[in-house]
């Protein structure tokens, strides 16, 4: 009690940052000898106490109400400081504390730990700041408000894929060669290299020039026209000291709405550029189209400076043709900074249509990785710092069809409208975090290094900006390459082989394993004659592969393997078939059945001559002509050329055949999977091929064993004379002598048919034809278990005449003489006889009587004695 005192009643002294500890230490020492002693000192039996000792029944309630009070004071007080706890109950009895005891004690308790250690950080400095402040937006200060959510649902086909579109490309003044895959050399497509530090065609290198890259890769971001201008960066000055304070954009929705400009005249394309010239940075973005053609091509181009938008259309052909000389300087000029977001692609399909080069690259994706936030893309950034929510399902819509409507324009808009803001802020939040991170973890990798000669920016705030630019700078090296289509090994981004190891389709992979020379077998082979048409097709009608044939229809097609057009279309409903197949399914089915054929009888032929290779080591055997005219392969046999029939005559095995010109065989091995090493072999005068000749020995031994698997009866022992003595085994092994112990007799050698030594079988002799032999008699006193016990036979007693029988002198005759012939055998298949029948009836209903199953000769278990001897005797149950 004096224990429960101290906590319940502490010190009416200050607690003072002095005395803290002996106060903590004074509450903990109390509350382990309280718990102790209740946990000791209290009897188990304390109801039987409370309900006979009044006084102690009084004082123990009036404890435990007082720490109910006490527990629900403290329980208040915790919900009191977290403003998230929902609610706070009251512990008003036993029922509520074991019921409630985690809601109430123990969130409570571990809410107030986790705010200790959160303030514990704050204090001791361990807690970071966030990478990047978002300033609170308007419709956060309203609680009431919600966000707007993301569109969910599928985009409308019709705008996803305008199939009934004609082909824009058919309209372009430059026509693309699909059948072209030379290699991209930008030196002689450029007709002028803008804003050039070193000639076109020449490439300049550091006289100290580290040797840390990798030579092929050295190589190949050599032949950039832009390799010196890019990897000797000139970046304005005003990228490194962006404004402190930034206006937002107007928005996209609403009443506020900002124009944009549509370019779609060379005219406007030059005005255009005339202004963007002037900028300072600008905001770019493509939208790209792949499915209606070969390579793909870019349909539209948004550019946004800080006051207006432009939407360029690139299907015009009179525009398209004027891109390269109108945008190309400004794509080029260092001191005008260049905002992508994710301009991997971006780079590659400048460089296709238009060959505009990108020099003064910033990449806010890079950007958002050195920040390292949890989502890296656009629409996580519009969000945070913009509050809009742009509609992404039209990201996979078909950007040819014209005129755009609305929401296309608006999606089109969002990419780069917001873009500069985010820019700004982002820089920012780079210099920003710089100040405050240890200065080897904002060291370049490697690969960055290699490439930025020095340092962009020598101040260390600045560090993971360089970054962001070194970054950014390697991706606008990326070349474009015109990939070629690798029929044999199947690689690259378009290879049979790359789409099987995507689908998981190991056995159609490079690595499958192959059949008669073959990969994967006839489904690897059709798989790949059936890629390659797709491919050629899709270059010949500028449709992508997609298109064309999509890639599980490519899979059904090879391991279905249809022979006709009527099965080929017959895969696919009558809405799946894609334009493409349908019009050239003759030409597929074709390609289809040639390659069947082909690795079919590629293989029936190789399986055939490796047959009668067999045949002709064991004896010449089979007389089938088979004629070979090209390289066989097989795994047991190698790759031999076969040009000639092979013909026998007569075979040990399978007995006299029709007589054929006999030719030699151009099969030979050294040595043999079934018979092992061969023998020394002969030449036929006809052609002087090897033949591999084998001993009858061999044969022998071979149709010993063919024999012992058709064997139905028992073996018989083999009898093998050596010498004077005659040896019997049990079984003989081919090519080698026997290990089985030898038994001597002295019967005659048992010899096969034809001379052949081999097990003699035991023929079955039907009943009507079986002779009564006598057998001899069989002890009868052994007891089998589980079987019923066999009554003894009973014996013929003699009695000898004039002479008294006594009782201790039996006459114990002799038993009768069984005749085995007469026993039924299993093989006879006779039906059972009508004793037999009516005996089998008894013995199942007399086991369905006793209810007790007979394990052999022992004696039913005793009845237990709670068993019921006789019931029901006042047949009160019926």
């Amino acid at each position: 009690m004096a224990s429960t005192n101290i906590v319940a009643e502490p010190s009416a002294s200050m607690i003072l940052p002095g005395t803290f500890s002996d106060y903590a230490t004074s509450v903990q020492s109390a509350a382990l000898v309280t718990t102790r002693l209740a946990a000791t000192t209290l009897p188990p039996d304390i109801e039987f106490h409370r309900s006979i000792h009044v006084s102690f029944a009084a004082e123990l309630d009036s404890l435990s109400t007082r720490v109910l009070r006490l527990t629900n004071r403290l329980v208040r007080l915790a919900g009191s400081v977290d403003s998230s706890a929902v609610g706070c109950g009251t512990l008003d009895g036993e029922e509520d504390v074991l019921d409630g005891f985690k809601s109430l004690i123990v969130d409570p308790v571990d809410r107030l730990f986790e705010r200790t250690d959160m303030c514990l950080d704050d204090y001791l400095g361990r807690k970071k700041e966030p990478a990047i402040t978002v300033s609170a937006l308007p419709n956060q200060s309203n609680n009431t408000s919600k966000k707007p959510s993301a569109p969910r649902g599928r985009l409308d086909p019709a705008l996803q894929h305008a199939s009934h579109l004609p082909k824009p490309q058919l309209l372009f003044n430059t026509r693309v060669d699909n059948r072209n895959e030379s290699p991209y050399i930008p030196a002689r497509t450029l007709e002028h290299k803008w804003c050039a530090r070193v000639p076109i065609g020449y490439i300049f290198h550091d006289q100290h020039e580290s040797g840390s890259m990798d030579e092929e890769e050295k190589q190949k971001l050599s032949a950039h026209p832009y390799y010196y201008e890019l990897t000797h960066p000139t970046f304005p000055t005003h990228l490194f000291h962006p404004a402190p304070t930034t206006n937002r954009p107007a928005s996209l929705t609403g009443t506020d709405v900002s124009k944009h400009i549509y370019v779609s005249t060379p005219s406007a394309l030059l005005s255009m550029a005339t202004k963007l010239k002037t900028a300072k940075e600008i905001a770019v973005d493509l939208e790209h189209h792949s499915y209606r053609t070969y390579r793909g091509f870019l349909c539209l181009m948004q550019i946004s400076t800080r006051e207006e938008d432009f939407i360029i259309d690139l299907l015009v052909p009179s525009v398209r043709d004027s891109i390269g000389n109108a945008l190309g300087e400004i794509f080029a000029d260092p001191e005008i900074v260049k905002v992508f977001h994710g301009a991997e692609s971006d780079i590659v399909w400048l460089q296709q249509d238009f060959n505009i080069f990108v020099v003064g690259l910033f990449d806010t994706y890079h950007a958002s990785r050195a920040l390292d936030f949890q989502q890296h893309g656009l629409a996580n950034l519009l969000e945070a710092f913009c509050d809009f929510i742009p509609d992404k399902r039209y990201q996979l819509a078909d950007w040819r069809i014209r005129p755009l409507p609305e929401e296309m324009l608006t999606y089109a808009r969002s990419d780069t409208h917001f873009l500069l803001y985010i820019y700004d802020r982002l820089r920012l939040s780079l210099i920003e975090r710089a100040q405050t991170i240890i200065a080897p973890e904002a060291s370049f990798s490697t690969a960055i290094s290699a490439i930025i000669k020095g340092t962009i920016s020598d101040k260390p705030a600045h560090v993971l900006l360089n970054d962001v630019l070194a970054r950014s700078t390697r991706t606008a090296l990326r070349l474009y390459d015109r990939e070629a289509y690798d029929a044999e090994f199947g690689v690259g981004t378009g290879g049979w082989d790359t789409l099987a190891r995507k689908w998981n389709k190991g056995a159609l992979a490079n690595s499958a394993s192959e059949t008669n020379g073959v990969r994967g077998g006839v489904i690897g082979e059709v798989y790949r004659a059936v890629h390659r048409w797709r491919e050629d097709i899709a270059k010949e009608e500028d449709e992508s592969t997609r298109y064309v044939l999509p890639n599980h229809q490519l899979f059904v097609v090879a391991e279905r393997s249809p022979s006709n057009a009527a099965q080929l279309l017959g895969l696919f409903s009558h809405a799946s078939v894609p334009p493409v197949l349908r019009r050239r399914a003759g030409e597929l089915a074709e390609v289809i059945k040639s390659t069947v054929e082909r690795v079919t009888s590629s293989g029936v032929a190789v399986g055939a001559v490796a047959a009668i290779t067999n045949v002709e080591e064991v004896e010449q055997a089979a007389s089938t002509e088979v004629v070979v005219e090209e390289t066989a392969k097989s795994k047991l046999w190698g790759s031999v050329k076969v040009s000639s029939s092979v013909v026998q005559r007569t075979s040990s095995l399978f007995g006299p055949r029709t007589a054929v010109a006999d030719e030699g065989s151009s099969y030979s091995a050294s040595r043999s999977s079934l018979f092992g090493a061969a023998l020394p072999s002969r030449v036929t005068p006809q052609n002087s091929v090897p033949i591999i000749s084998t001993s009858r020995k061999k044969f022998s031994d071979l149709v010993t064993r063919i024999h012992r698997t058709l064997v139905i009866a028992p073996n018989q022992p083999q009898i093998i004379q050596v010498g004077s003595q005659i040896v019997s085994q049990s079984s003989v092994s081919s090519g080698s002598a026997s290990t089985q112990p030898a038994i001597f007799s002295s019967m005659a050698p048992a010899e096969a048919p034809d001379g052949i030594l081999g097990q003699v079988e035991i023929p079955f002799i039907p009943t009507d034809q079986r002779q009564p032999r006598l057998a001899p008699v069989s002890d009868d006193t052994i007891v089998v278990v589980g079987q019923a016990r066999q009554k003894k036979r009973k014996r013929i007693k003699t009695t000898v005449l004039d002479k008294p029988q006594t009782g201790d002198q039996d006459d114990m005759g002799e038993d009768e003489a069984f005749d085995y012939a007469t026993a039924p055998n299993l093989l006879d298949d006779l039906p059972p006889a009508p004793e037999e029948l009516d005996t089998r009836k008894k013995k199942k209903q007399k086991a369905k009587g006793t209810g007790v199953i007979e394990y052999g000769n022992f004696r039913a278990p005793p009845r237990d004695m709670r068993e019921v001897k006789s019931g029901n005797k006042t047949h009160t149950f019926r």
